[in-house]
């Protein structure tokens, strides 16, 4: 095997084995983050007001960057106290004072800086949690609009820069070891010349 044919090999090698790791490394983050479940379901129709809103993604969420709306038939704030982020799972404690449909508008960031939005409506069709003021039962309830949620077409977190930023840097070593390949390779060659100009 000739000196130029063994430095390529060699190199070729050596980029596989920085290559491999950089690409199995990168993979896990191009899958993002997603609602996995919510309780109540979308589109779930219940005889009894739920007393909280739970949703469940499908990676850790940053409790930083949570925005929540939860609206009843009438479009107002039906939430009661502040959401709670415990890993991937959101809740939302919450009074309904009226059966019929409410909507609950979410904008979460996880933890490799995505941001995910959307929304999961639900309707109650037995007595609200509380005593309020309900709509006649001859007429039925509007479905409500979406909330707002603030932010929601705002830029993603500072730590998604940071997740692209080192996903590009596994890339150098293997450029590294590219370019030192086809220096080598170039030495050989003229040593090559040399020694048959010397003959």
């Amino acid at each position: 095997m000739s000196v130029v044919l063994h430095v390529v090999v060699l190199a070729v090698a050596a980029a596989t084995l920085v290559l491999v790791p950089a690409a199995s490394g990168v993979a896990p983050a191009l899958a993002h983050t997603g609602l996995d479940a919510s309780t109540p379901a979308d589109g779930e129709q219940l005889d009894a007001a739920p007393e909280a809103v739970t949703l469940t993604f499908t990676e850790e969420v940053l409790a930083d960057y949570l925005q929540l709306a939860v609206t009843g038939p009438d479009g107002a704030a039906v939430a009661a106290g502040a959401a709670t982020v415990d890993g991937p799972v959101v809740s939302q404690p919450v009074t309904v004072t009226a059966p019929g449909a409410h909507v609950v508008a979410y904008r979460v960031v996880s933890a490799d800086g995505h941001p995910v939005s959307g929304q999961v409506t639900f309707t109650v069709t037995g007595a609200p949690s509380v005593a309020g003021t309900a709509a006649p039962a001859s007429t039925p309830a509007d479905a409500p609009t979406a909330p707002d949620v603030p932010g929601a077409g705002g830029e993603a977190a500072p730590a998604a820069e940071a997740a692209t930023s080192s996903g590009a840097t596994r890339w150098w070593p293997a450029l590294v070891v590219l370019a030192g390949a086809a220096v080598l390779a170039l030495l050989a060659a003229r040593s090559r010349r040399r020694r048959r100009s010397t003959r």
